[in-house]
């Protein structure tokens, strides 16, 4: 995968305030932006969903790596200084409409990441990891800030596997700066996930009760430390191919990406951000998907929809997609019912064109919508893939990016809430 340079652009916007009073708070909403970045993806959804989803089994180190190899300094926290709570934005760049990723700070190196909602454990390739898959990206090097912990993590999925092991340092998000973070480094890996990617790690942003020995995620860590006005973040995706337009924000979210009012929902299990859809409709009719409700899962780490094996063979015949695309303009309307708020997504929202080289780009931009106008399309497959989550997460359906580039999200913690809201394209 082509890995293109990032940038951080820094901006002070609106958020949930009126212009009028703006001028007089914008040092209490400040919002700092860094752009997601975009480029090819060569690896597959398969792959990426079978690491994202698949549990990470974990122990202490019985042995832990030689804290000789370590560099790091005898470094002593200051005092907690009194610091002003912020908004802060950070642009995400956007993997050909596939994957998001933006840039932290880890010690004093910066990173491309996955922000993933659908996972708790904070993973960055280390320079402890000799394999090819490593070296390909930026390296984290202990800092003089950082501490060895020596607990190991692993993660075993359908095309390999990888070791880890927790450690701690300094992390920045913008101006949000939180010590002694946990931080899986990467320490060796098998398989192509990584290897063909374009990020250097993943931060979960899920709940705590998914992280490895009760540590604390990186959101986690902010609410601790009360670092933000409000203790939420949100996402908005744009669908432009090479756009550094979505952003991720932390404490608020941006008006000005909304293009209608926001409903929030319950969050039901506080392990992913899952809520309850009454329904899912196709064409606006009942197919017998959620007789007693859907569990559904908003997760950025997941670029597809996906949904229980039966039910997502079910829907794959009903959407009956050509594979030239022929039959775009006759494709039925998805209809994800929550709370009474009905979230469409029509068919240039869930259909994707399938290159040479397995970049999936969704139908819903213009360079994609133009190649099939013109004929130039190689193959046209819809956005979904049946993934079985298992109990008593599951049966559940996933939201991934496909939905979320449709609809900006917001991730409440103050109240264990999801918000959706129609975003502006």
């Amino acid at each position: 995968m082509n890995q293109l340079i990032f940038s951080l652009l820094i901006v002070t916007i609106l958020c949930g305030q009126e212009q009028g009073s703006f001028l007089q708070e914008k040092q209490d909403n400040k919002i700092f932006t860094i752009k997601l970045k975009e480029t090819h993806k060569i690896v597959t959804a398969r792959e990426m969903y079978d690491f994202l989803s698949t549990k990470q089994t974990y122990f202490r180190q019985q042995t832990p790596i030689d804290i000789q190899e370590i560099e790091f300094g005898g470094y002593v926290p200051k005092p907690q200084q009194k610091e002003q709570k912020k908004e802060t934005s950070l642009k995400l760049h956007n993997f050909k409409n596939t994957q998001f990723t933006g840039p932290i700070t880890v010690g004093d190196q910066e990173f491309q990441v996955i922000f993933d909602t659908g996972s708790a454990n904070f993973w960055i390739d280390s320079t402890k990891c000799k394999n090819e898959g490593c070296k390909q990206h930026t390296q984290y090097k202990p800092s003089f800030r950082s501490k060895h912990l020596g607990y190991a993590l692993n993660v075993q999925f359908g095309t390999g596997d990888l070791n880890g092991e927790i450690n701690s340092d300094v992390v920045k998000l913008g101006e949000i700066e939180v010590e002694d973070q946990n931080i899986a480094e990467i320490i060796e890996e098998n398989g192509s996930v990584f290897q063909n990617s374009g990020f250097d790690g993943i931060v979960g942003l899920a709940y705590p009760s998914m992280a490895a020995y009760n540590f604390n995620p990186l959101f986690d860590n902010i609410i601790q430390e009360k670092k933000l006005k409000s203790n939420q973040f949100s996402f908005y995706m744009s669908n432009q191919v090479n756009s550094y337009e979505s952003q991720i924000t932390f404490g608020g979210y941006d008006v000005t990406k909304l293009d209608g009012p926001v409903h929030y929902h319950p969050v039901i299990d506080k392990y992913y951000w899952m809520i309850k859809a009454e329904n899912i409709l196709v064409n606006g009719k009942d197919e017998g998907f959620c007789p007693k409700g859907c569990k559904v899962v908003a997760d950025t780490g997941t670029s597809l929809i996906t949904g229980p094996f039966e039910d997502l063979m079910k829907l794959l015949d009903l959407t009956n997609i050509n594979d030239d695309c022929s039959n775009l303009n006759e494709l039925p309307k998805l209809t994800f019912r929550i709370d009474g708020v009905d979230y469409d997504l029509e068919s240039r929202d869930y259909i994707m064109e399938l290159k040479d080289d397995g970049t999936e780009i969704p139908l819903n931009n213009d360079v994609s919508a133009s190649a099939f106008i013109q004929g130039t399309s190689k193959q046209c497959i819809g956005a979904f893939m049946p993934l079985d989550i298992p109990d008593p997460q599951g049966p559940a359906w996933i939201l991934g990016d496909i939905f979320l580039t449709k609809y900006l999200s917001i991730y409440d913690r103050d109240t264990n809430m999801v918000g959706f809201g129609k975003a502006k394209h």
